[in-house]
């Protein structure tokens, strides 16, 4: 019989080839092509359960082979949360069974169109999406200001893509419908002229557009294309106007949402413009002068349930009784109207002290009824795509369908039929109009896979929609489906919980070790948040603190690993054998890399998914199985070598001697390396631990040629305790073992 460390020493040195070995018997080839083919065919865990086969091999490969008849234990271990600490798996010592279920997929997220992240990052991006279009205005003002002074001919306005839709824009005009050549024989006009173009086919708005340019009939200027009263016309009326693009007015007429910028044009207006009125009806025909009212004392919906009228306003404003009816009574105070309209004393409707008060409300109010429209749009988007059914919401997102579904359409609610629906709340969220994206093309869009390099999504080249697509969960069917992480949720719990033993398994009971804990909690905290957020492998790779934890996680010390390092050995390919990871990177990387779903050019791929099991939880139990398999072979020849494979394989993930204590494999191969006597077993556990402590390093399981040695160190001596004997020319070739 071959002595243990012989045999040890021959796997070792190239553990491929006896792997490979292995993989070549027939029976363990049909097994594992069985296995590969149909796997991700099982429909539920019962279903898995029932297959013989599938489930027999699963077991072996996780060394469960012995615990193969006990299927209502191993259901209750495949259907646990690992992301819960109370769940069964979670709660078991033995740690292969959270193994054995972080494998699969039977406890994988339900189907969600949209995850609570995803809507939060939605929502933000819809909140801010008002600032940023005010702060585009801004942009667009000051381009403006400083160009059109530059126009020397009609040509050099619409020929400039900017300056065209600033000034379409002000007056209200459609750019996607208005051709240049119009909009050039509007401009060269004569606005006295009956029968020229824009008196003829221009209307209202072109009329307006025309009068504040100065154009000649040959497209020339007389020193400038605008007088300074027409350009700040023109960019007074365009920061007014770009308050009411942000909610459409179709579905808010009544609702605008006012600029910093339209507030102080508003201020300076209504100063300017106040001390002009002479009775109460010249204020009310104004209804930029009454807008201004209703917003500085709180006189719109939010207060009343529909805008106050006219009618309504100037009662409050001559009529003492029915403005303290109407709990307006600061209103009318703020005014010098006699009952019949006329104004009350020299001052004309207020004093300059008056004045200023109201405007100090309206620069306080002047956007309170559209942050109040904004926070009914955002609740109803909550409540319509909420998991939760009301009585109102009675159907869930489950596809796409449904999303695109109108508010009138999508639940029994009433009061919600004039908001936004939830398809264009996204489209705003994602500085998208649907003239860009119709309901045909989102419908198309969100069953298309966005992370394809050459799908659907990835068509368009518009960073913008692809964000859109990513922001929801939809399968190419149409049906709600989970979101696509860079981890599994299985995937970061078992990573958290190995980087707390990693961080803490040198450490004795006591304060330190406490806020260690504490410490490596936060880091989990962090990690699990975060790692929902991360989009790419540039996404991981520049947060250390991501970085650190999976590398310490497996007992690899982050310092060794620079980012270009890492990135050499996320892009490698795993199934080519010269690849840096498979050449140059630790082994455990491999694993790793499996792990994350990454293509080969740093970004999230679907490719690796699968229903039951995803690919590297497949390969990964199938080199598993052939481990298991190389080890009971050998066991058969010399039980010296079994135990010396099974402590090689089981060193890196061991944190605790107490691991050592509670596993006899393990317990053997470290008494037997250091002659410890049989005896020891029958001490107190905690005697035991000290006793290892003199010879075992946890440290040192992590060192593959550490481990090495210490497992040579076993064979020979279970070897002198077995009287194995060798033959010299077996001795000669294998070095002498």
């Amino acid at each position: 019989m071959i002595s243990a460390s012989v045999a040890y020493a021959i796997i070792s040195r190239d553990p491929k080839t006896s792997l490979d070995r292995i993989a070549s018997q027939a029976t363990v080839k049909r097994d594992a092509d069985y296995y590969a083919e149909n796997i991700n065919k099982v429909k539920d865990v019962d279903d898995f359960l029932g297959n013989y086969k599938l489930y027999s091999y699963a077991m072996k490969a996780y060394g469960l082979d012995d615990m193969t008849y006990a299927r209502a234990f191993m259901k209750k271990v495949l259907e646990s949360d690992l992301t819960d600490p109370d769940s069964f798996a979670n709660k078991l010592s033995d740690q292969r069974y959270k193994q054995f279920a972080a494998a699969f997929n039977f406890n994988a997220p339900k189907p969600d169109a949209q995850t609570d992240a995803q809507e939060d990052d939605l929502i933000d991006r819809y909140n801010a999406s008002f600032t940023d279009q005010e702060k585009q205005a801004i942009k667009d003002t000051d381009y403006y200001s400083a160009t059109i002074a530059e126009v020397q001919t009609v040509d050099d306005l619409v020929n400039d893509t900017r300056l065209r839709t600033y000034v379409l824009k002000t007056f209200g005009i459609d750019a996607t419908y208005a051709s240049k050549e119009f909009l050039r024989d509007v401009l060269t006009s004569d606005l006295n002229d009956p029968n020229s173009v824009v008196n003829l086919q221009g209307g209202e708005k072109y009329q307006a557009l025309a009068l504040q340019f100065s154009f000649n009939a040959d497209g020339t200027v007389n020193g400038s294309a605008q007088t300074a009263t027409q350009k700040n016309t023109v960019m007074e009326q365009y920061n007014l106007n770009s308050s009411t693009v942000i909610i459409d007015n179709e579905i808010f007429p009544d609702i605008v949402y006012t600029t910093k910028a339209a507030a102080d044009y508003n201020k300076t207006y209504y100063e300017s413009k106040i001390k002009t009125i002479t009775n109460v009806d010249s204020l009310i025909a104004d209804e930029r002068l009454t807008d201004y009212i209703k917003a500085a004392y709180s006189l719109g919906p939010s207060s009343f349930g529909t805008d106050l009228s006219d009618t309504a306003l100037k009662q409050i404003l001559v009529d003492p009784a029915y403005a303290n009816m109407m709990d307006a009574t600061a209103v009318h105070q703020a005014f010098s109207f006699e009952a019949d309209g006329s104004v009350l004393g020299p001052d004309g409707p207020q004093s300059d002290s008056l004045i200023q008060a109201t405007s100090v409300n309206y620069m306080a109010r002047y956007d309170d009824e559209a942050k109040a429209a904004i926070e009914e749009i955002v609740a109803n988007y909550k409540t319509r795509m909420s998991d939760t059914r009301t009585m109102d919401n009675f159907s869930d997102i489950d596809s796409i369908n449904d999303f695109l579904k109108t508010n009138k359409t999508g639940d029994l609610d009433k009061t919600n039929d004039d908001l936004p629906d939830l398809y264009q709340v996204a489209l705003q969220a994602y500085g998208l109009t649907q003239e860009e994206v119709s309901k045909s093309v989102m419908r198309k869009l969100l069953a298309s896979d966005p992370y394809d390099p050459a799908g659907y999504v990835a068509s368009f080249k518009d960073d913008r929609v692809t964000q859109l697509a990513r922001a929801f969960n939809f399968d190419g069917e149409g049906n709600a489906s989970i979101q696509l992480q860079a981890l599994s949720p299985a995937a970061m719990a078992k990573y958290a919980t190995n980087y707390k033993s990693h961080v803490t398994m040198l450490m004795k009971d006591g304060p330190l070790k406490d806020k260690a804990s504490k410490d490596a909690t936060e880091e989990v905290d962090y990690f699990a948040k975060t790692m929902e957020s991360v989009q790419s492998l540039d996404d991981f790779l520049e947060d250390d603190r991501l970085t650190g934890l999976i590398l310490k996680s497996v007992g690899l010390d982050p310092k060794d690993y620079d980012e270009e390092t890492l990135r050499k050995i996320f892009t490698s390919d795993p199934d080519d054998a010269n690849s840096y990871l498979n050449t140059k990177a630790d082994s455990k990387f491999k694993n790793i890399v499996a792990d994350f779903n990454f293509d080969t050019a740093g970004n999230l791929t679907r490719a690796k998914l699968g229903i039951v099991q995803d690919r590297g939880a497949l390969d990964r139990t199938q080199d598993a199985y052939l481990q298991q398999t190389l080890e009971t072979q050998e066991g058969e020849t010399n039980d010296g070598t079994r135990l010396a494979l099974y402590f090689a394989r089981k060193a890196p993930d061991i944190t605790s001697l107490y691991s050592i204590l509670g596993d006899k494999a393990l317990f053997q191969v470290v008494t037997t390396a250091y002659n410890l006597p049989s005896q020891i077993s029958s001490m107190d556990v905690d005697k035991q631990v000290a006793l290892l402590e003199k010879f075992v390093d946890l440290k040192d399981l992590g060192d593959s040629k550490k481990v090495d040695k210490l497992v040579k160190r076993f064979t020979a001596m279970y070897d002198i305790q077995n009287v194995t004997t060798q033959s010299p020319a077996l001795q000669i070739l294998t070095g002498g073992g």
